[in-house]
């Protein structure tokens, strides 16, 4: 074989079942429910840690007052390096790249990007090289050069070098002038012209490929529901509350979104989809959604599903409600977020990433104290991984923590306190 360190089993194409060093590449069999769907990719790979669990979770700021079930869809359990939703997605794309025969691949993000730690981890486990586009947060740093020296090691940027992925660092004037797909293709053509093999992963991993790793997520969590366990005060288990009626999630791609939205009208459950965006404008999301996924997914001419209105025309709008959660702007934490993601850790035990689940938990848990009345009595929050990300807000997380009330006394202290009075 061509692939690096590959074997194969099987006989036929479709039963062909590749192993490129420990990971696995198996065919894929799309659920019943998404039978209408078009571009039903071949094959997978084996990089996360699946099912991730599903727990009841709580209890949440301002859950008290209206009685409400939570559960948390907990895929920032889906492995170490590769926590998080982004897995999901590569399980397809980097199938893809494989099959093309690439040697290296390249993806964009910014500096404390998810999605590229995730790239550089699981591009090296199967033997590829991974040149990574950073944007840069701060707009007061407009030479890119000189901000090379300072990129540093902390978060989700010390995961990257650690697995020796090349960093291009662009300026937020170089991207807005060039965008996510310009700066990639401009360091694609410069690997090809070396003679590389590149192959492109883009923004988040969102396409109607790495789309399908969310559909197929969906998948996971109706098989989930089926067996999980409402506990009452007396510890008696029923499920006979059926499926949830909401399903919230961050999002900063659209891709996610786009795969559960879609998954929740196919399968006919009924819950409603929120999408919080970490980033840009809820028009901006459902824009891509509905120019860059939908429409190499959908039947060009539908059959209804279960005697409803055909699925071509679809649109992003009707299958999820988007909210605008970015605050200050992209990986840009305000204090009260970060408090929330405090509060939220003391209460549960649970901890969100301050770029993107966490600025989904802060407008969640703000919209549960003002506006109760638009959730059902059992709410699912997806949370998307990202832990990493907290590790960059040290300085803020450290100001926080100091300005707390001590209650019975500091958080640490000498084991023999020799100030103390005898």
């Amino acid at each position: 074989s061509s692939l690096f360190g590959s074997r194969f089993f099987g006989a036929g194409p479709r039963a062909a079942m590749w192993q490129i060093g420990s990971r696995v590449c198996v065919p894929f069999e799309a659920p019943a429910w998404a039978a209408p769907l078009r571009n039903v990719p071949k094959r997978r790979l084996r990089l996360g840690h699946f099912p991730t669990p599903l727990v009841q979770w709580g209890p949440l700021p301002a859950e008290e007052a209206h009685g409400r079930e939570f559960w948390l869809k907990r895929d920032d359990l889906s492995g170490v390096e590769l926590s998080g939703n982004k897995v999901r997605k590569l399980e397809f794309l980097l199938a893809e790249a494989l099959e093309q025969g690439a040697d290296c691949v390249v993806t964009c993000g910014g500096l404390q990007s998810n999605h590229c730690r995730a790239v550089a981890v699981a591009a090296r486990s199967l033997g590829l090289d991974s040149h990574l586009v950073l944007r840069l947060e701060d707009p007061s740093k407009d030479d890119a050069a000189a901000a090379c020296a300072e990129v540093g090691l902390s978060g989700n940027l010390l995961l990257k070098r650690m697995v020796g992925a090349k960093l291009y660092i662009a300026t937020r004037a170089e991207y807005r002038t060039h965008g996510s797909d310009g700066l990639m293709e401009h360091v694609r053509a410069r690997l090809a012209a070396q003679g590389r093999r590149p192959y492109v992963i883009p923004l988040g991993g969102s396409n109607a490929l790495g789309t399908w790793g969310y559909l197929d997520a969906f998948d996971e969590l109706i098989a989930q529901t089926a067996k999980l366990c409402s506990f009452s005060a007396d510890g008696a288990c029923t499920n006979d509350a059926g499926f949830f009626s909401d399903i919230v999630l961050s999002t900063g791609s659209g891709g996610s979104l786009a795969g559960i939205a879609l998954a929740n009208r196919l399968a006919g459950t009924g819950a409603k989809v929120w999408g919080f965006g970490a980033c840009d404008s809820p028009t901006w999301f459902h824009g891509f959604i509905n120019k860059h996924v939908l429409p190499h997914l959908l039947p060009l001419a539908g059959a209804g599903v279960g005697g409803e209105e055909p699925l071509a025309g679809l649109r992003s709008e009707d299958l999820a409600e988007v909210r605008d959660a970015k605050n200050l702007g992209y990986a840009q934490s305000a204090p009260e977020e970060l408090r929330t993601i405090r509060e939220v850790a003391m209460r549960t035990g649970v901890l969100f990433d301050p770029v993107y689940s966490g600025k989904a938990l802060h407008c969640f848990v703000g919209l549960l104290r003002t506006s109760p009345e638009l959730f059902g009595r059992r709410v699912l929050f997806w949370h998307t991984g990202g832990l990493f990300g907290l590790w960059d807000k040290q300085p803020q997380l450290q100001a926080l923590l100091e300005a707390e009330p001590q209650g019975p006394g500091p958080d640490v202290v000498p084991v023999f306190d020799r100030t103390a009075a005898l």
